[in-house]
């Protein structure tokens, strides 16, 4: 399975890499300020996967027009910033999280989630590293946004979206929490569970 994964500048990439190669990916990493959608289109992945990082979605490079012209065609996964990105395109409102105290290592928050897709097979509510610093939140219910809320956490913010028709789909948690059991399973079914309709 070739990934292209698009590399917003996040610090631990080990994070998201060594749990898809031990899935059996093969990971094209990419800098998304360094490619352009033609060569997106020219590298021919299966799936797509949008990094964290720091910044604004605004500054995400080709992760933008990715979403733009391939969802729908290839599968897309967006995890914190790439979440962020997706949203963006998607019409969607991007909100500051409230609570501006940056979340400690470890911090854990509980998810529920509707047990589709990305989350099939995962028990709800799990629990899961937050996102250390996480920007801004997404709100899919902006009329004419594209998304719609797949998972929410302790205090009721959205932490995971999905646009089924686009076959594209992201989550807001630490990337840490990808080499946990849970977390294989989320990225497997990204992996092959996954599909355009």
């Amino acid at each position: 399975m070739r990934v292209l994964v698009l590399d917003n500048g996040d610090p631990f990439p080990d994070n998201l890499l060594a749990p898809l190669r031990e899935l059996g990916a093969e990971c094209d990493v990419r800098s998304s300020a360094a490619l352009g959608i033609e060569e997106v289109r020219d590298l021919e992945p299966r799936r797509i996967l949008l990094t964290p990082g720091p910044g604004r979605p605004e500054g995400t490079g080709a992760c933008l027009a990715v979403v733009e012209h391939l969802a729908g065609l290839v599968p897309i996964l967006g995890i914190g910033l790439g979440l962020q990105a997706i949203a963006h395109v998607a019409q969607a409102r991007l909100v500051p999280p409230g609570d501006r105290r940056k979340n400690a290592m470890g911090d854990l928050t509980t998810i529920r989630h509707d047990g589709k897709n990305l989350f099939a097979g995962l028990p709800s509510p799990f629990n899961a590293l937050r996102d250390p610093n996480p920007s801004l939140i997404v709100d899919p219910r902006k009329p004419g946004s594209q998304l719609e809320a797949s998972a929410w956490d302790e205090r009721g913010r959205v932490v995971g979206c999905r646009a089924w028709a686009l076959a594209m789909e992201g989550v807001q948690v630490d990337t840490r929490w990808f080499s946990t059991q849970l977390g294989n399973d989320m990225l497997f079914n990204f992996l092959y569970q996954s599909q355009v309709w």
